[in-house]
């Protein structure tokens, strides 16, 4: 039989009545979720404006080709730094999950399943932190170009993602066990391997796409980096 006083000391120990605790939750869930979609619709504002002014600078780059890139330079320096704060407080205020749970990166990964109604399954090895910024930005790009490929295209039920960070260098695999194709051609946009190619080799690094048809598709993409401070 349990000691008088025992329920309340195991509720406060616990963070109080589970009724309570309960309704508080959901609030908190509420709250974050309230905020989660005021910087979602913000979000939306700012690419709106961004594609705007890009169609601007599309006309005026056959006028005026300098100033054309200044202000291009001058936007994409406000978006990475938009993305940056969005990131951070978008995991701030939806993560149930303590921060630290996994990394963000992976729950971006699984956040781009979602997105296509495409599961994935996400492994993240090593230390992310200190990482660059376009090192992770390109890292996410390439996910999300191959990811968004294999979903349209490779008829798998599910696609693997690793992601796996050593002293030098970040490496990424993206497999599908779908129907693959016969070959991609580096001129060839329609899987985006052109632009995913540039990020890499950009960076110092290379991406490799192979493919066997009725066996699926693997990219793999390596990039160098140097930790800050290091």
């Amino acid at each position: 039989m349990r000691a008088p006083g025992t329920r309340k000391t195991e509720q406060r120990r616990q963070g109080g009545h589970p009724t309570v605790r309960h309704a508080v939750e959901v609030l908190m869930l509420e709250e974050r979720t309230r905020w989660a979609m005021q910087i979602h619709d913000g979000l939306t504002q700012s690419v709106t404006s961004a594609v705007l002014e890009l169609q601007t600078l599309r006309h005026r780059i056959e006028t005026d080709p300098a100033g054309a890139a200044a202000a291009l330079e001058e936007v994409e320096l406000q978006i990475r730094d938009d993305l940056r704060r969005i990131r951070e407080l978008l995991f701030d205020m939806t993560n149930e999950d303590p921060p630290s749970a996994e990394p963000a990166l992976a729950a971006l990964v699984r956040d781009l399943g979602v997105r296509w109604h495409f599961p994935v399954m996400v492994e993240v090895g090593g230390d992310l932190e200190g990482i660059d910024e376009p090192v992770l930005e390109a890292v996410y790009a390439i996910v999300s170009e191959a990811l968004a490929n294999a979903a349209k295209h490779s008829g798998a039920p599910e696609a693997h993602v690793r992601v796996t960070a050593s002293v030098a260098e970040i490496r990424i695999e993206i497999e599908d066990r779908g129907k693959g194709i016969v070959a991609v051609k580096d001129d060839d946009p329609h899987f985006g391997v052109p632009i995913m190619r540039a990020r890499a080799e950009k960076l110092g690094g290379f991406l490799d796409v192979g493919s066997t048809p009725g066996r699926g598709t693997t990219v793999v993409a390596v990039l160098p980096f140097q930790r800050a401070g290091g």
